[in-house]
């Protein structure tokens, strides 16, 4: 009877350890390097300064030529611009507080996922750094 406890015993200490090392592996691999960071927080600050020419421009009203904004590009621009913001403020917060240390996967992708918007409206709408 003892046997059957401890094999219990252990097989019940097994599987929390595989859980355990489970859960470690999914917190080391949600995190990104500062380096990484840097990258996708330049390349937003680029489309960025691209979206706030664009977002300059006057409004399509049919009537005042060739270069305005049109509203369907500007709809999903403000959303992405604000939410790319948001991420990369709090991703610099965090390697102020944090020097050294990985960052949280999860403002990374909210990140690139505002990058991946803003390419994917400026190829569809031909918007491009130029526009002043």
């Amino acid at each position: 009877m003892k046997r059957i406890i401890l094999a219990a015993a252990l097989a019940f200490s097994l599987t929390a350890c595989t859980q355990v090392q489970n859960v470690w592996d999914t917190v080391t691999s949600a995190s990104v390097t500062p380096t990484t960071v840097i990258v996708a927080a330049n390349t937003f600050d680029a489309l960025e300064a691209t979206a706030t020419n664009y977002l300059r421009l006057p409004k399509c009203t049919g009537s005042n030529g060739p270069v305005c904004r049109d509203k369907a590009a500007t709809a999903q621009i403000i959303p992405a611009v604000r939410a790319g913001r948001v991420a990369r403020t709090n991703l610099e917060q965090f390697f102020k507080d944090h020097p050294g240390q990985l960052g949280p996967k999860g403002l990374y992708d909210a990140l690139t996922a505002a990058i991946s918007t803003l390419q994917s409206v400026f190829a569809q709408y031909q918007i491009t750094g130029a526009a002043r």
